[in-house]
């Protein structure tokens, strides 16, 4: 896969922006002394919104939910690739314990399905078991290729002023920054310098950088900028690798045939992972060392040159599949160690020489082990010749791969997988105790202990590759490595609005494992899906920031919530039987469980186990019954009674104008939509006045007292769903989702003056 260098929708400098960047120009040159960069030095300036730097899960995610909410967006990516740890790293296997297929990512699967779907293909290939997703890193790349293009598309139909571009090749290379605040970024892009001026800057990258080039404060492994222990520890990285099997013999420019360096330093601890006769896996946990049929059967992916069909539902589909993803037995330092430590120095993170050197270090270790499958355990299998190629890979233009490897090397994928980077200090901190009460929600007939200002979902285990150890976690969390049992999650959990904001600079947000969160609970949270569910809710921040002309840390969580739920992205734990997530009223639904405007009928109930105990058979059977779902009673009328503690709830921060609203209701007597619509009509600051305006409802006419308060609320939005239809019913009465959706959109309308 070769993309273009800039992917574009259109010619970028228009008559009105060529004017406008001569503006800008002439401001740089007026006012140099407010920016740490000098702009005049640059050639190019360019002017956009959002710009995104690193084009990964997350950040790819980030610039399309911008685009799609009217953003100008310039999306940065040091390689071609976009996708970050789970194509352009080749982690191509969805480490996804949570279920949460919704949103961007919902649509990344929905999109991966459908392509193996056509060619009769499984994507169950991984981890063992049948219902699990995987895909080929190339395929995987092209869907978020047209994805973006899609964006672009919608954009244009909409005429909202929407766009994204895309740099490949192209990097941050310093941020401007005036005070506490981001005004631009120097890049290179394509080899150019170039000065891009925006609104906000989103740290999308895979180590961080962004973070100290920007003089946000960050933490990196237990310490914390500006006094940074470079010796202090992170995780492994892994080098992955996509081989696959040569029925009729390994072509001869795959085959490796001299021990790369290190070998003797790394076969016994191949053999204590992946051996000829070694387990198969039948029960979790599984016994080291295992067959090479389950080692495959761990990172299976489908084979689009393979004409049959495959999937891990059983030991058979283990033995037939013929691409696979390495990535076990080849972390790197693992157990070798680096300076006698598990996991790497922070040094990897800081200094970039050190991060060259490791990260050779890591694909050589990932060569010897394709030397090992091809050698000791005698496999037909090498380097898939159909996912990667690079004509001058990093490592043999450095010189430390031999170039007798060189066609080997250079079908391996053009970066690292790495698990861990600088983390934001940012106005909420998530830790794995908050975590775990989190995912308690719903669990053992327990009711939701949810945070309200959820931005995405999440689900996987408090994971680290090494780095684990009591000196390693940070003491401010009050985390030690008996934290990583004592408080794992009990089923999902999530991100609230605070881990994207910087606790002191605006014009600044993160995405992919940039968050702000402890070390614990980064492990849980650098997975793709909710690496791409938390670029989503970043990109969309963003894009409400430009929009609104606020800060980030300026807007209600309440308007982004409206905007994720709207676009799809599921952010209460809790789900109901009555209200599937195609339900007209589910937004409305999820907005009124994170704030508790209603009590559901009847909860869910679901057993209290490790978010990965899939084969606990309480978990099972819940699901088979139906226990890990409520009843929301989405349908049922409202009372007076309730419609009162629903806004008092809801607008409790403006009493004055919820006193005067309620006055028409009975407390017993059920509650039509007109008068629940009249209400909000109050409190949103509508008066009437002598010219009332037509109704735009059929069923409501100008003569109506109803016409005024109507139009007043379709004007905010407010019955962008109960009216789709363009009849309102004013007098049917009002049910709990129709309630839950008017107030949820009521809660983020502008208010009107009051005199």
């Amino acid at each position: 896969m070769n993309p273009k260098k800039c992917l574009r929708t259109d010619s970028f400098l228009t008559n009105r922006s060529l004017r406008r960047t001569g503006l800008l120009l002439l401001a740089g040159l007026l006012f140099l002394p407010l920016f740490e960069a000098p702009l005049f030095a640059r050639r190019n300036i360019m002017e956009y919104d959002v710009v995104v730097a690193g084009g990964g899960a997350g950040g790819t995610s980030a610039a399309i939910a911008a685009a799609r909410l009217g953003a100008r967006v310039a999306l940065l990516e040091e390689t071609d690739w976009l996708g970050g740890q789970m194509t352009a790293a080749a982690v191509s296997t969805m480490d996804d314990l949570s279920g949460n297929k919704t949103g961007i990512y919902g649509e990344f699967s929905e999109n991966v399905r459908y392509h193996y779907f056509k060619k009769e293909k499984s994507v169950s290939t991984c981890y063992w078991d049948g219902n699990t997703t995987a895909f080929e890193p190339s395929v995987g790349g092209k869907i978020l290729q047209s994805m973006v293009e899609q964006a672009n598309r919608q954009a244009a139909a909409r005429g909202n002023g929407g766009k994204l571009d895309v740099f490949y090749g192209s990097k941050v290379t310093a941020v401007h920054r005036r005070g506490p605040r981001i005004h631009g970024v120097a890049a290179e892009l394509d080899g150019e310098n170039t000065d891009l001026l925006c609104t906000v800057l989103i740290d999308a990258t895979e180590y961080g950088d962004i973070l100290p080039l920007a003089k946000a404060l960050y933490r990196a492994g237990n310490s914390m900028s500006p006094i940074i222990d470079s010796s202090a520890r992170i995780q492994d990285v892994t080098w992955v690798a996509v081989i696959k099997k040569y029925p009729d013999g390994i072509p001869q420019n795959l085959r490796i045939t001299t021990p790369p360096p290190g070998y003797a330093k790394y076969v016994h601890g191949f053999r204590r992972i992946v051996a000829a006769g070694g387990n198969s896996f039948r029960s979790y946990p599984l016994r080291l060392p295992v067959d090479f049929t389950t080692h495959n059967g761990y990172r299976g992916l489908p084979d689009s040159s393979n004409p049959m069909d495959y999937n891990a539902a059983t030991i058979d589909g283990w033995s037939k599949i013929t691409k696979t993803g390495v990535n076990w037995a080849n972390d790197f330092p693992g157990a070798e160690l680096w300076e006698g430590k598990g996991g790497l120095p922070v040094a990897y993170l800081e200094d970039p020489g050190i991060r060259r050197e490791v990260n050779a270090s890591a694909l050589l270790k990932t060569l010897n082990f394709i030397y090992y499958i091809q050698h000791e355990l005698r496999e037909p299998w090498s380097v898939a010749n159909d996912e990667f190629y690079s004509e001058t890979p990093v490592t043999l233009a450095l010189g430390i791969v031999p170039e007798e490897f060189a066609e080997v090397v250079r079908r391996f994928p053009p970066m690292p997988y790495v698990r861990e980077s600088r983390r934001l200090v940012g106005i909420e901190t998530p830790t794995s105790k908050t975590v775990r009460h989190n995912s308690e929600s719903y669990r053992d007939g327990r009711e939701g202990r949810e945070i309200s200002t959820s931005m995405a979902i999440g689900g996987y285990i408090l994971d680290l590759h090494a780095g684990d150890t009591d000196a390693d976690f940070e003491a401010e969390f009050g985390e030690t490595s008996a934290s990583i049992r004592t408080d794992m999650p009990r089923g999902p959990f999530q991100v609230p609005f605070g881990s994207f904001i910087p606790v002191e600079v605006d014009g600044l947000l993160v995405a992919e494992k940039n968050l702000s969160m402890s070390r614990l609970v980064a492990g849980a949270l650098r997975l793709q899906p909710i690496s791409m569910l938390t670029g989503q809710a970043a990109g969309t921040i963003a894009a409400l920031s430009v929009k609104e002309e606020k800060p980030a840390r300026a807007l209600d969580p309440r308007m982004v919530q409206l905007h994720l739920l709207e676009a799809g992205s599921a952010l209460s734990l809790c789900e109901y039987h009555d209200v599937p997530r195609n339900h007209l009223f589910w937004p409305g639904v999820q907005m009124s469980n994170l704030y508790g405007w209603f009590s559901p009928l009847d909860l869910p109930s679901s057993p209290s186990a490790k978010i990965d105990d899939i084969y606990n058979n309480r978990v099972v059977l819940a699901r088979l019954f139906g226990l890990d779902k409520g009843i929301f009673g989405v349908d049922a009328p409202l009372t007076g009674a309730e419609a009162e503690s629903l806004l008092r709830k809801a607008f409790g921060a403006e009493k004055e104008a919820v006193l005067y609203a309620l006055p028409t209701f009975g407390l017993t007597s059920f509650v039509s939509r007109g008068d629940f619509a009249e209400s909000l009509a109050r409190i949103l600051g509508y008066r009437a006045t002598p010219e009332e305006r037509v109704s735009r409802f059929s069923d409501i006419q100008s003569p109506s007292v109803l016409a005024g308060p109507i139009h007043f609320l379709s004007n905010k939005g407010v019955l962008d769903r109960v009216g789709a239809s363009g009849v309102f019913m004013p007098d049917a009465l009002l049910t709990r989702g129709a309630a839950a959706d008017m107030t949820m959109r009521a809660v983020v309308a502008p208010r009107e003056h009051r005199k």
